[in-house]
């Protein structure tokens, strides 16, 4: 096994397989990575662009280039030294015809070997024991009437097929098929009876929401969850992955939202045994979960595993970097433009009642009707009745500070209980009813019985309030709060801009030496370098405020027909992604610009759900969004204006980039580079941060040897920090791998604008100095470089010893040093021991 130094994702796809991925490899060597870290490779739906909806986990993907091309990749990976990491999925699979898991359970329902794979609820009332799947996109009679549901006659035999999708026809005849189904065709009646006999029941999509009867990854209907605490699944999704670890061909894997399992503790047991018995070299097989951790949790002590893939990391990096002062200033102003509260949690709040009453109604049901069971067998819970039970159930899972907790077999451990009895208090003071204190009361008392029913009652809550928090935090919420974009990401929780120093200093030291540190993701709302481009305005919003006037009133009327949030979002994305290159009189730039995006517009619009949405697009409202952006890149005032806040954001924001990927590179953890952020990452959500890599361009700055400072807008500078930072690494792995954490301090009178560290492990030792929470004016002119005139009364006592500037190569000793002396090759600092 290679041992674990620095990974890079790589998202691979139809267009991007095992053959391209392995056509980098030499390239990501010479960086210095050590592993190559991949989406999903089991079969998945075709021209699937990202992986997680798969039909076949136990087979490697042809479009990928199955077996062969996958054997090619292992091959020149381990030739050029580097080991592979998978991503896995064991929460869910794709509801498609291609799985033949989920194929036979309509075929058979319930009678299927697989009936139990999936969390089916099939006691659910009204279904009639069968699955209910939500597909259709009219009513069943007008499918039929339409002749958008048919029966045809298929490879399989008979299926029923709803436009392209087809689903299997049990009790159809063998003989004589083609004239069968021309027959039923025929007859309205004769079809319907056919829908009606099989052992699912196709139903009008927008009834879906409270009708659905199996869970769902969040709320999309066509990921249907896995059981993966039965051993069957659990042996057949991990088959293939613990195949290719006996091989020796990956080094271990990734667990993809393993909140979302029955039991992650249990889970992680179950797998690390399977990874260590199949592992094959001296170094443990790495074993990392996707966790969304809220401020101030982490991870369960008692799991087994190396830490999270990075989300934490990332909100604590860029928090770090935000100036407290500008909080206040920027909330008025998005309260004036807006009419929102600014408030995240308020807007939390909202968006979780919204989301238990219509995209997660079907689970808040099922969770309802294992609290109906628990209240049927107890006279006490009967006086205070289910419905009151059903509200204090919904109080408390509003005001629920993570994404759940972890139920152990008798109850929750004191920190699960206390998060209960938190979110429970929080409930009580927002609704002084008095039979609402009351059923929270018992709420509370139930949830710790013990028995069956009471677990049933604790898992249905637990996998309730996890996909409850994605989907009002994260695709609601993010979008309906704009005080600063660049704190509205995956892993954040954008209640307060800045986190003080002291707490990343606690994080960093108590942080395991495999975690992964991300600063972007295949996730991610923003990519790194726009957040860091964006932080500058918790500096500067007086000045903010200023560019918004100027761009609105040169825009005009066109403003009057878009809300004044939306408006305020649009303006803080087009200045955060505006390339550092691109001059306001570059036509072809500007349209492309313009159409990212317009891509990123209708999706934030769509998941705020407030003027339009994905379920209820407002064609209207959309059309004056697009042509608010339109004006504004049309009219030649209003592109001048938003050019020149870009640029004087550019290099500034190029600082804080290049501090951000510091810390990434040299805080305990592994870095994980997402695919060709080793140049600036001006990406927003995905799509947009799923584009083709421009690898020729990266494998130029390879073998650039030009200063830092030079053609900084095409990325170079941040390429040079990965290259000598990975080299750092790559040659002390025992400093980065097992060195302590100890905070460093300046003194002056910018000292609180420093962001200092050591690294110490047997005699070697690192140093990292950088600025943070700053204004462009602390930025010389058009190149990223600090003005001097800020630090000079600022210095730092550097340990005794003699000390190399990786980036720079000068050599200083210890001793007190002003920081602008530190800082003048490049505007940060990272000292190694010389040996």
């Amino acid at each position: 096994m290679t041992p674990l130094r620095a990974t890079a994702r790589l998202q691979l796809h139809a267009g991007f397989g095992f053959d391209a991925a392995a056509a980098q490899v030499d390239y990501y060597a010479a960086l210095g990575v050590s592993h190559l870290y991949l989406s999903p490779v089991g079969t998945a739906v075709p021209g699937s662009t990202h992986g997680y909806d798969q039909t076949d986990p136990t087979r490697l993907n042809p479009e990928l280039g199955g077996d062969d091309g996958f054997a090619r990749l292992v091959r020149a990976a381990r030739a050029a030294g580097l080991g592979l990491l998978l991503d896995i999925v064991p929460n869910h699979m794709a509801a498609h015809a291609d799985n033949p898991w989920w194929w036979d359970v309509l075929a058979q329902g319930r009678a299927s070997r697989h009936a139990d794979w999936f969390d089916i609820d099939w006691r659910a009332p009204g279904r009639e024991g069968r699955l209910w799947l939500p597909v259709l996109d009219r009513p069943l009679r007008a499918a039929i009437a339409d002749g958008v549901l048919r029966v045809e006659d298929g490879a399989r035999g008979p299926v029923l097929v709803h436009h392209d999708v087809p689903f299997p026809a049990s009790g159809t005849p063998q003989e004589d098929r083609a004239a069968w189904c021309a027959a039923c065709n025929a007859d309205p009646a004769w079809l319907e009876a056919l829908v009606l006999a099989q052992p699912y029941r196709l139903a009008w999509w927008r009834i879906g929401f409270d009708r659905v009867n199996y869970r769902r990854f969040f709320d999309i209907t066509s990921l249907a969850a896995l059981r993966i605490e039965r051993a069957p699944v659990f042996d057949a999704v991990h088959a293939l992955p613990l195949r290719l670890l006996a091989e020796g061909a990956i080094d271990g894997v990734r667990i993809d939202h393993i909140d979302g399992l029955a039991d992650p503790r249990g889970y992680l047991r179950r797998l690390r045994r399977a990874l260590d018995a199949a592992g094959t070299g001296p170094e443990r097989p790495v074993l990392l979960v996707e966790k969304i951790l809220a401020p101030g949790e982490t991870l369960p002590a008692d799991w087994t595993c190396d830490g999270t893939t990075g989300y934490d990391f990332m909100d604590q990096a860029a928090g770090v970097l935000h100036a407290g002062e500008g909080e206040a200033p920027l909330r008025a102003q998005w309260r004036a433009a807006s009419g929102r509260s600014g408030d995240f949690a308020a807007e939390e709040r909202l968006a979780r009642a919204q989301q238990l009453v219509h995209a997660l109604a079907a689970e808040t049901d099922r969770a309802g009707r294992a609290l109906d069971a628990l209240v049927a067998g107890d006279a006490a819970l009967r006086e205070l009745g289910a419905p009151a039970l059903r509200r204090a159930l919904v109080a408390v899972l509003c005001e629920f500070p993570v994404y759940r907790t972890y139920a152990q077999r008798d109850g929750f451990d004191p920190d699960d209980l206390a998060r209960w009895q938190a979110a429970a208090q929080r409930a009580r003071r927002r609704d002084d009813d008095p039979v609402l204190a009351a059923a929270i009361d018992a709420l509370l008392e139930a949830l710790q019985r013990p028995g069956a029913t009471a677990r049933t009652l604790r898992l249905r809550c637990e996998q309730l309030s996890a996909p409850l928090n994605a989907k009002s935090v994260e695709d609601t919420a993010f979008y309906r709060h704009g005080v600063l974009l660049s704190r509205n990401e995956v892993g954040s929780h954008p209640q307060h801009l800045a986190l003080p120093v002291e707490d990343f200093h606690a994080a960093a030291a108590r942080r395991g030496p495999r975690a992964l540190l991300a600063t972007s993701t295949h996730d991610h709302k923003r990519g790194a370098d726009v957040r860091a481009r964006l932080a500058l305005l918790s500096a500067e919003p007086t000045w903010w405020a200023d560019v918004v006037s100027g761009v609105e009133t040169a825009v005009g009327e066109a403003c009057a027909q878009v809300d004044g949030g939306d408006r305020a979002m649009l303006w803080q994305t087009l200045v955060g992604a505006w390339p550092p290159a691109l001059r306001a009189d570059d036509a072809a730039g500007v349209e492309a610009l313009r159409t990212r995006v317009a891509g990123w517009q209708v999706k934030a619009l769509r998941e705020a759900k407030l003027r339009t949405a994905w379920t209820r697009p407002d064609e209207r409202y959309e059309a004056a969004a697009a042509a608010l952006l339109d004006r504004a890149l049309a009219d030649a005032a209003a592109r001048a204006a938003l050019a020149r806040a870009a640029e004087t954001l550019a290099a500034p924001g190029a600082v804080v980039g290049l501090v951000q990927a510091a810390l990434q590179l040299c805080a305990p953890g592994v870095p994980d580079l997402y695919q060709g952020c080793e140049g600036w990452d001006l990406s927003l959500v995905d799509p947009d941060n799923r584009r083709p890599v421009d690898f020729a361009r990266r494998r130029a700055w390879l073998a650039d040897d030009a200063p830092p400072g030079a053609d900084w807008r095409d990325g170079r500078p941040k390429a040079l920090l990965w290259r000598c930072l990975l080299a750092l690494r790559r040659a002390r792995p025992a400093l980065f791998a097992h060195g302590d954490y100890a905070p460093l301090y300046a003194e002056g009178a910018a000292s609180d604008r420093m962001l200092g560290f050591t690294r110490r492990h047997d005699g070697d030792a690192l140093i990292v100095l950088l600025p943070r929470a700053f204004g462009s004016s602390w930025i010389e002119g058009d190149a990223p470089a600090l003005v001097p005139r800020f630090w000079d009364a600022t210095s730092v006592a550097l340990p005794d010893g003699r000390w190399r500037d990786v980036t720079a190569g000068t050599v200083v000793a210890g001793g007190r040093h002003p920081l602008p002396a530190l800082w003048s090759r490049f505007p940060l600092a990272v000292l190694a021991a010389e040996r």
